[in-house]
Formats: C-alpha cells, structure tokens, sequence
C-alpha cells in the first residue's frame, strides 16, 4: 500500500490561507492600479497628475499582479520554498518602493511599504522556520 503524499503547503494550514490571502490582496491591488492609476497613485504614496506619468502606476500593478499569479502557483504546486523566495522577493521590492516614495515626497507617506517590508520579512521568516508537516511525520 502506498502512503498518499502529504503537501509541504497543506490546503488547510493558517500558513497557507496567509499565503493565499496575501497573493489576492496583491493581485487587487494590481488590478486596481492598473484598471485605476490615477486612483491608485495615491495609494502608492506618490500622487501623480493624470498624463503619461500615470504609466508608472499601471507599472507596479502589472508587477503586482505578476507576483501574485507566481506566489498562487507555487501555492498550487506545493512549492514551499518558492514561495518563502516570493515572500523575501516582495519584501525587497516593498523596501524599494519606500526609498522610491521617500525621496520624492517624505518618510510619512513612504511608511506603509516599510510597514510591509516588516510584514513580509516577517511572514517569509515565520513561513520558512515553520517545519513543513511530514518533517514531523519522519522524526515519529
């Protein structure tokens, strides 16, 4: 008889609901720059006058909604350790969006992508020191 394989990212752990979660609220907020920049630029922290220079904004919702498409595949395809590269990926990305928005208005409007820097560092850390569930299995 052989044993059903056990996922690394199991469909009914927190961690992979987290995951999950955190891909759609990346993928909303791609769509929404993309289908909306002038809305959406703001948001971003940098306010922008409608003109090619919204091209920007529609630029991150197209990198956004890239991240969130590969971080929901590798969700699907129980690719743990992809998704820990996504999550470290996203953070990096967040801390470069904080120097960007840092130098052209101020460390204020700047703070929520390092609000997201510390979410996401902390997520990929807590989700890669987190021992996926047939380490358990092999150690009983």
């Amino acid at each position: 008889m052989t044993k059903p394989m056990i996922r690394t990212l199991p469909f009914d752990a927190p961690s992979t609901w987290v995951a999950a979660l955190a891909a759609v609220v990346f993928l909303g907020l791609g769509l929404r720059a993309l289908l909306d920049p002038s809305g959406a630029a703001p948001f971003f922290g940098v306010a922008l006058d409608p003109g090619p220079g919204l091209a920007f904004v529609q630029a991150f919702g197209a990198r956004n909604i890239g991240l969130a498409l590969v971080a929901l595949a590798l969700i699907a395809l129980d690719a743990r350790r992809g998704l820990i590269a996504v999550f470290f990926a996203a953070a990096l990305i967040a801390c470069l969006d904080f120097s960007i928005v840092a130098s052209h208005t101020d460390a204020r409007h700047a703070a929520k992508h390092l609000a997201y820097v510390v979410g996401l560092t902390g997520f990929g850390v807590w989700f890669a020191l987190r021992p996926p569930p047939h380490s358990a299995e092999s150690a009983a």
